[in-house]
């Protein structure tokens, strides 16, 4: 894998986004606002010079240089190219700015609203030709639906839309206790990735691969690191589903947390990894990344969100891969930056049936990895990994300003990673 050619990126949203380039352009609008202000402040100002009692007795002395006073005053505030002329003038490109920025990203969120629908349909026909061509060959149907899916996984957008299934999903769930999630430590980990400071993105998915490789289901780890200067910054993986039981369970992995988690509420799970946190020791003023798969990805964006509104941690740095985002990643602070890696032909990224959002703060990052199996483009190692070395390898302005504004997790002397289980208690 390690000579394998690096796949073009595709990326949606964060610095280079289009709600970014809108809130520059929002921006300027705002600097010719204050000009219009300044210079129709000064026009009114400068007018109550031309009925000034002062200069008005001047016509009894001059007229003909009291009529030229008058004239070259009217002329300079409101004459052509006058300073009202200015102000309007600046006042027109301030509105003109704010409705091209609000045109510019209604498109843009139209476009992603409809963009997974119309390729589903538009792929289908070569995706149901290929699932039949995989049916007559090995005559499995399973294997037929995979080659479906993986060649159109942008379809599931359509039927997660028409079931309205996050919202089925989730009365399912609550109707399920959620118990309390508590951490059990596992010990500290000295192996591996997990034994050496992370220096590129390509070590942060491998970290969160071996702990996915972990057979406790609900392992987490949090890994302290130590920088030159002696301070500190937290990285936690939080690994995905392990568990397909519908009913009441110890395993936070389960279907029923994926439910909650899908709509952004509150888990065992999301307890469970800030109970972690606590126990590995993580302080407020440590900087904090998480790092989650699939369903780890959804409550990493939930323990974001309540750890900011608790105040108890500083999460600044979110990377998920193959996680849906689009329902809930909007209710994160925009300070958090968020990096979604999402393989093109993963169907699990799709399950809430909406686009990730593009904000400043939220970069998605796709390329074409994996085996044409559900599960195994889903696969951390053998789709999420090679998809990590693409996006090391390009060039885009936002993949480069979130690993340029994380680069304080690669620079660390010394690593100390603590392992635990995350379990339901009821």
């Amino acid at each position: 894998m390690g000579g394998d050619p690096a796949q073009p990126v595709t990326v949606h949203g964060g610095s280079g986004g289009i709600t970014a380039q809108c809130e520059d352009i929002v921006a300027m609008a705002r600097r010719f606002g204050g000009a219009a202000q300044a210079c129709l402040a000064s026009a009114f100002a400068l007018h109550k010079y031309l009925v000034d009692p002062t200069v008005l007795s001047l016509a009894l002395l001059d007229v003909r240089g009291f009529a030229t006073f008058e004239a070259d005053l009217l002329d300079a505030l409101d004459g052509p190219q006058g300073l009202t002329w200015v102000g309007a003038e600046c006042g027109i490109i301030d509105a003109e700015l704010r409705v091209a920025a609000a045109a510019y990203e209604t498109a843009d969120r139209l476009y992603y609203d409809v963009h997974d629908a119309a390729m589903g349909g538009i792929q289908l026909p070569a995706a149901v030709a290929a699932a039949a061509a995989a049916l007559v060959r090995t005559g499995d149907p399973i294997a037929a639906a995979e080659v479906a899916v993986a060649r159109d996984p942008q379809v599931a957008d359509v039927v997660i839309d028409a079931l309205q299934v996050p919202t089925l999903l989730n009365l399912l769930a609550r109707a399920i206790p959620d118990g309390h999630g508590v951490a059990d430590p596992l010990g500290t980990d000295a192996f591996g990735t997990a034994a050496r400071p992370p220096r590129r993105l390509t070590d942060l998915i491998a970290g969160l691969a071996q702990r996915n490789d972990d057979p406790h289901h609900g392992a987490v780890d949090v890994r302290l690191l130590t920088l030159p200067d002696g301070t500190r910054r937290a990285i936690v993986d939080i690994t995905g589903t392990k568990s397909w039981t519908p009913l009441p369970t110890r395993d936070v992995t389960s279907l029923s947390t994926n439910g909650r988690a899908l709509v952004g509420e509150r888990t065992a799970y999301e307890q469970g990894v800030l109970a972690a946190m606590r126990q590995a020791g993580v302080r407020r003023s440590d900087d904090v990344m998480l790092i989650g798969h699939s369903e780890g990805g959804m409550v990493a964006i939930t323990t974001a969100r309540d750890a900011e509104a608790s105040g108890e941690f500083n999460v600044t740095h979110i990377i998920t891969a193959g996680a849906p985002l689009g329902l809930t990643v909007r209710t994160l602070p925009s300070r958090i930056q968020v990096l979604a890696l999402e393989n093109a032909r993963d169907v699990i990224p799709h399950l809430d049936g909406v686009a990730n959002p593009d904000e400043p703060n939220v970069t998605t990052a796709s390329s074409a990895r994996g085996n044409s199996t559900v599960l195994g483009d889903h696969d951390l190692r053998a789709s999420y990994l090679p998809l990590a070395r693409d996006v090391e390898a390009a060039t885009d302005r936002s993949i480069r300003d979130f690993l340029a504004g994380s680069r304080e997790f690669f620079c660390a002397t010394t690593v100390e990673t603590k392992t635990f289980q995350v379990q339901r208690r009821y």
